[in-house]
């Protein structure tokens, strides 16, 4: 039965070192070339359910006198491992100690006798990519290791770099401090960005028989390690103050800390299942950040491009102000460039009301234009002595009768309201023309005598014969003010135009410029959305892996 859990365990965690696997080469086809490989790592940790714990902290806090001390054998040498790649780890097993080199590939030394040749790699120039130490007879089985970090507070940026680089593969992380350094600020700093990545973060005050009674009590001293680190909003797993120099110290927990590393082995699988999901977690952030990274010089000249386009009253940086300020001026574009065929129809809509409205025949007119035409008949004659002369006389008075019936009705009911309407265009389009105004108030349509003749008609009079005359000289007259105000509208059109055509030009150069802004906006929005699409797409194959584990 028991065989058959193992088998179980071995499985499920050989399903997640799939999925890391399937993450890195989802990540290599993104053109990244650092994180993969740590996935890659991650996912060996995985198939073996291995427990990492990492020691971390300052060159003079005694992580490796409390390495040796711990594993009851000096494994680690007394002065650090001068290389850019300066992590031990060291578990159980046969016994042996593997330097990973890139000139010189894997050398093996005698753990006992040997490992001080580490430091001729690299005094030499020999790269050591990582060291592996296995030693039976200690606390740690070959499923279990601890991880000798270097100083954190190293001047060398590869130590660093070196200790960042592990804490992939840390399930835990055991963090030395020295008694008189503890508030040092890279303390505080350091250990939020563990416990910000979900790792179980354990605080080690070393070499607390540095600690004088008559200063400050002991347990003063701990509540003040515990504030200034709660002050930073970081909640430590455990604190244990210890001392290697004395280790009668009635203060010392090297014993409790002892017994925790060893409850953390009993919980291993458990702890491992839930630190290579974190680190998985943090290694899809990593890659992000290394895709944006790839993309910062391209992101950089468009968010320069945004900075060096000016447009009045919008903040270039912000793509809402932009996209909505777009907006309105495609409106305004849109409206600017269809102002004219709309105040032209407007225009020509006004007048085709004011005339067809005019009213210029009435019963007055028609009586008129009844005797008018009755003296135009061929034979009309009046009386029988000087009958010509007063044929003529009374043809003549008749006609002015009639020409001034529509005179009266066209300056009463539409010359007056055709100035007036002809007149204010120019006031609608918000234009200034006194000479157009002046050509406008000079208008003058003639009724003429030849306008009267021209409209009558061969056929027989009747009352039916007169309206139908009175209509075609309304209308005729109509025709004529339709004529003479098609032309004020054109004079009006052509001067709107060339106001559009000046509005038009910086209104266009806007618009050119916020196209320009959103063009720029877009571009960084399909940066980010690429990114957002990376991250869910390895997101995705973590969901599938932990569905089938």
């Amino acid at each position: 039965m028991l065989n058959s859990q193992v088998l179980i365990r071995e499985t499920d965690f050989s399903r997640l070192a799939h999925t890391w696997e399937q993450l890195a080469e989802q990540m290599k086809e993104q053109g990244d070339s650092k994180t993969p490989a740590k996935l890659l790592q991650l996912a060996e940790k995985t198939k073996k359910a291995e427990l990492n714990i990492a020691f971390c902290g300052h060159f003079s806090a005694g992580k490796s006198t409390m390495i040796n001390t711990l594993l009851g054998v000096n494994l680690l040498p007394s002065n650090p491992i001068p290389t850019s790649a300066n992590v031990v780890k060291i578990r159980g097993g046969e016994k042996a100690a593997r330097v990973y080199t890139n000139a010189s590939g894997v050398i093996t030394f005698d753990p006992d006798t040997e490992m001080e040749k580490l430091k001729q790699f690299a005094v030499d120039g020999d790269t050591v990519e990582s060291v592996e130490v296995s030693y039976p007879g200690t606390f740690l089985d070959e499923y279990s290791s601890l991880l000798d970090t270097p100083g954190i507070d190293s001047t060398d940026a590869a130590h660093k770099i070196a200790t960042e680089s592990a804490l992939h593969l840390a399930d835990v992380v055991i963090y030395m401090m020295d008694y008189n350094h503890v508030q040092a600020e890279e303390n505080f700093n350091f250990t939020k960005t563990l416990k910000d990545r979900g790792k179980p973060v354990y605080l080690v005050v070393n070499m607390i028989d540095k600690h004088l009674d008559f200063e400050l009590d002991f347990e003063s001293y701990k509540e003040s390690v515990e504030e200034a680190f709660a002050t930073w909003n970081i909640k430590p797993d455990g604190i244990y103050y210890t001392s290697l120099a004395e280790p009668d110290h009635l203060e010392n927990q090297y014993e409790e800390l002892r017994s925790m590393l060893g409850q953390l082995i009993t919980d291993r699988e458990e702890l491992v299942a839930k630190s290579v999901r974190s680190a998985a977690d943090h290694l899809i952030e990593e890659h992000i950040q290394e895709v944006k990274a790839s993309q910062a010089g391209k992101r950089q000249e468009l968010e320069n491009k945004l900075g060096s386009i000016e447009v009045d009253g919008i903040d270039s940086s912000d793509a809402q102000a932009v996209a909505t300020a777009l907006q309105d001026a495609e409106a305004q574009a849109k409206t600017l460039e269809s102002r004219t065929i709309e105040a032209r129809k407007k225009m020509e809509k006004d007048l085709g009301v004011l005339l067809d409205n005019a009213r210029l025949t009435y019963y007055s007119t028609n009586e008129a234009a009844e005797s008018y035409l009755e003296s135009r008949k061929p034979g009309f004659k009046l009386g029988f002595l000087f009958a010509g002369k007063k044929t003529e006389e009374e043809k003549a008075r008749r006609e002015e009768v009639l020409l001034a019936e529509f005179r009266e009705k066209v300056a009463g009911n539409l010359d007056f309201h055709f100035r007036e309407l002809m007149g204010k265009q120019l006031q609608v389009c918000d234009i200034r023309d006194e000479e157009y105004h002046a050509r406008v108030h000079a208008t003058k349509i003639e009724i003429t005598p030849e306008f009267l003749a021209k409209h009558i008609k061969d056929g027989a009079q009747s009352r039916e014969y007169v309206m139908n005359y009175c209509n075609d000289i309304s209308a005729g007259i109509k025709l004529e003010y339709r004529r003479v105000g098609l032309g004020f509208i054109e004079q009006v059109t052509a001067l709107l135009e060339q106001q559009v055509k000046s509005e038009g030009a910086a209104q266009h150069e806007r618009l050119a410029a916020l196209r320009e802004l959103a063009d720029v906006h877009k571009k960084l929005s399909e940066l980010a959305a690429g990114e957002e699409a990376a991250k869910q797409r390895l997101q995705a194959i973590m969901r599938e892996g932990d569905k089938e584990s």
